[in-house]
């Protein structure tokens, strides 16, 4: 298994390396032409079989996602956070999924498909993070990601009043009644599954 040392300096190499070659069209040549690096220059076949076939492939190709997203963060106009509840694993998988039914396609156009489903719901401004927590478990989100999380619950008819980003007891109870209505786990904390359910698609949809 890669050493936890060893992967965060793989990912911080990763990331230098894709700066140029990520970025949007300002980064590009003249035709808008770009060279990938890495992961981004192999086939979906190859990516899913360098995956099933080492552990240390999935933690380089988490590494190799992150360092794309952070250009995407850096390069995209009004785009502090590009995926500002998505967690890396959830994307991989995504990936996986996409790459699954057109194992020819090229593995950073899938990527390049799913930032363009992340355009809609990124984080366009900077903002505060809160701890939601329940029991022994905690989750870190964003405060305007909580905001969304309580307009849809709200929206649903899980919550009454407005929306302040806050996690209190009220949306913990709104949260698990939401997950009960879903069949998911009732943690009453923002999980992943969870926000999905909730936050998978255009803001206001």
């Amino acid at each position: 298994m890669i050493s936890y040392q060893r992967s965060v300096i793989l990912r911080a190499v990763l990331l230098f390396a894709l700066m140029a070659a990520s970025l949007p069209a300002v980064a590009a040549d003249s035709k808008g032409r770009f060279a990938p690096k890495g992961a981004g220059q192999v086939t979906c076949d190859q990516f899913l079989k360098a995956i099933e076939a080492h552990k240390e492939n999935g933690i380089l190709t988490v590494g190799w996602l992150e360092g794309f997203l952070t250009a995407i963060n850096q390069g995209l106009p009004q785009t502090f956070d590009i995926a500002p509840w998505q967690s890396s694993d959830s994307m991989v998988g995504l990936i996986k999924h996409n790459c699954e039914k057109n194992k020819e396609q090229r593995f950073l156009a899938v990527v390049a498909s799913l930032i363009d489903f992340l355009k809609s719901t990124r984080l366009q401004e900077a903002s505060e993070m809160i701890i939601a927590e329940s029991g022994d478990k905690k989750i870190a989100v964003y405060k305007s990601v909580m905001k969304d999380v309580q307009n849809k619950l709200i929206e649903k008819g899980h919550l009454s009043g407005s929306a302040d980003g806050q996690f209190g007891p009220k949306t913990k109870t709104a949260i698990e009644a939401f997950q009960q209505s879903q069949g998911l786990e009732a943690t009453g904390l923002p999980d992943q599954s969870t926000l999905w359910r909730l936050l998978a698609g255009p803001k206001g949809s």
